[in-house]
């Protein structure tokens, strides 16, 4: 009874929280000036049918969970090929998926292109706040502040410059932001955890209220960016074609350099800064410097896919720098796996593709009539309701994640117990 005790009482918070959204509803009496409550037990019953897809996948997570305790099929599959083989099979692949990416230009739809690209974009944004928060263990809250940077050193380039495409604007973006990084680390070298948080945030926050008060940056309206500097159609490939060749480049680029960087001396350096930065420092790591390159990599990172996303979009706002824009970054290098690259493109991949195309299951279905006649009618509707509640499915998987894998879906088990303190 113990063992069920924790989770019978969230039930009954959640049950409490919930009840007045869920099964009463408020109705005006103007008889008596006032509001009336009501028990309305079809609203609750029907966000509850809405959810029957999610229920019926935790279900099958379940029950593969409990068959793998009872016959252990994981350890098996894993006996089956040694670590090492595996290691050397991933790496392959790397190459091997490469042209079957860039082949997808030729075959995706418009839309899934602009998803592909978006995805593409924010596994970048992941790869180097991984490079703090996963490697070197710096919290950083304001990330976003530095992809916006970057977005708003291509749009003011192209507007007073007679000549500054994207491809001109990349180096560009990549060592002023790579500066900002550095700036910005050097009063927090004596902060960490939550005050090094707060700090990386309030520079967000502030750099982009500035911009939104500035007229030189167009205020809340941001900049519109000329044709000619973003991305145009080029050898046989449309503007969206392009962007997405480009992203993905970039991307398998950045993966390659990030990877050999975590296994030189520098990433090891990381490492050990962020297991315990006093014996890193009393062995000879030069601490300051570290975290130095580790903000300053990070930033110029943020700033090359914010000139990506100014030029594949064609403008720049604020928004890009929006506090929700850094929560979701973290959190898709914790879902993936602190510390680990092709985690953290796992992460992005998940948080942003997943939304978008929930919202895009209820048209699909409905212009495929093999599909409508395969999914029976309630699961029919309770997937058109989906995508309302993606935040919601949002949190409950981050806080199923905190529970039983805190170190991401591709993390090690070594880095559980490091979080874990055992």
């Amino acid at each position: 009874m113990a063992r069920w005790r924790p989770y019978v009482l969230g039930l009954l918070g959640l049950a409490a929280i919930t009840f007045p959204f869920l099964w009463l509803t408020l109705a005006p009496d103007f008889a008596r000036n006032t509001m009336r409550v009501s028990w309305t037990p079809r609203h609750g019953l029907q966000f509850f049918s809405d959810l029957s897809p999610v229920f019926l996948g935790a279900l099958l997570i379940w029950l593969g969970s409990w068959s793998n305790k009872r016959w252990h099929w994981q350890a098996r599959l894993a006996g089956l090929v040694p670590a090492q083989r595996r290691a050397e099979s991933i790496r392959g692949l790397k190459f091997a998926l490469m042209p079957l990416v860039l082949s997808g230009a030729f075959f995706l739809s418009a839309s899934s292109l602009g998803i592909f690209t978006n995805v593409a974009i924010y596994m970048i944004l992941a790869l180097g706040l991984n490079i703090t928060v996963g490697m070197t263990g710096l919290l950083v809250l304001g990330y976003a502040g530095f992809y916006m940077f970057g977005a708003y050193v291509f749009g003011l380039g192209q507007e007073h410059l007679p000549f500054f495409p994207w491809w001109l604007a990349m180096p560009f973006a990549f060592v002023l932001g790579g500066g900002a990084g550095y700036l910005l680390g050097l009063p927090c070298l004596r902060l960490r955890g939550d005050y090094l948080a707060i700090v990386t945030l309030g520079f967000a926050e502030a750099f982009r209220e500035l911009v939104r008060n500035l007229p030189i940056t167009g205020a809340d309206q941001g900049i519109l960016l000329a044709p000619h500097a973003t991305f145009r159609p080029q050898l046989f490939l449309g503007k969206g074609q392009m962007a997405f060749v480009i992203t993905a480049l970039l991307v398998f680029l950045a993966v390659f350099l990030i990877e050999r960087l975590h296994r030189s001396p520098v990433g090891r350096a990381w490492i050990a800064i962020r297991e315990n930065e006093i014996a890193a420092a009393s062995v000879g790591v030069p601490v300051v410097q570290m975290k130095l390159l580790a903000f300053s990599l990070s930033a110029a990172i943020a700033a090359l896919a914010g000139v990506i996303a100014g030029a594949k979009d064609g403008f720049v706002s604020p928004a890009l720098g929006e506090f929700p824009q850094s929560i979701t970054i973290l959190a898709m290098v914790i879902l993936g796996g602190l510390g680990n690259s092709y985690g953290a493109l796992l992460g992005a991949a998940l948080l942003y593709a997943v939304p978008q195309y929930l919202a895009l299951l209820p048209s699909t279905i409905q212009q495929n009539p093999g599909l409508q006649a395969a999914i029976p009618p309630f699961l029919r509707e309770a997937l058109s309701h989906l995508s309302d509640y993606h935040l919601l499915l949002f949190g409950a998987v981050m806080v199923i994640m905190m529970l039983y894998r805190p170190q991401g879906l591709l993390g090690s088990a070594r880095r559980k117990e490091e979080m874990l303190h055992r």
